[in-house]
């Protein structure tokens, strides 16, 4: 089964499809966490629909690399083998 983490900014439609084909078995897959640096992007709310670990990391006034740690910290503690990045966008 392959552990999926999904950065994501926006409203993710993509994701929904990766949702759907996961709960109609034709991915074997779960999707670990959702990770996004915007805190209302409508991704966060799809994922706590679907009850999937949502996790807001803000990027402002952050270093890239202190950021980027942050970001692989939460992947590392959903245990997350890949990583999609679905309209993954930062800003500083």
């Amino acid at each position: 089964m392959l552990k999926l983490g999904i950065l994501a900014s926006t409203k993710a439609t993509d994701m929904q499809a990766i949702i759907d084909a996961i709960n109609s078995k034709k991915l074997n897959a779960v999707i670990s966490v959702v990770i996004s640096n915007k805190k209302d992007a409508y991704a966060l709310e799809r994922a706590k629909k679907h009850n999937i670990r949502a996790v807001f990391i803000d990027s402002k006034g952050k270093e890239r690399e202190q950021y980027d740690k942050e970001v692989a910290r939460a992947r590392k503690e959903s245990n997350t083998i890949k990583k999609l990045l679905k309209s993954w966008i930062k800003i500083k």
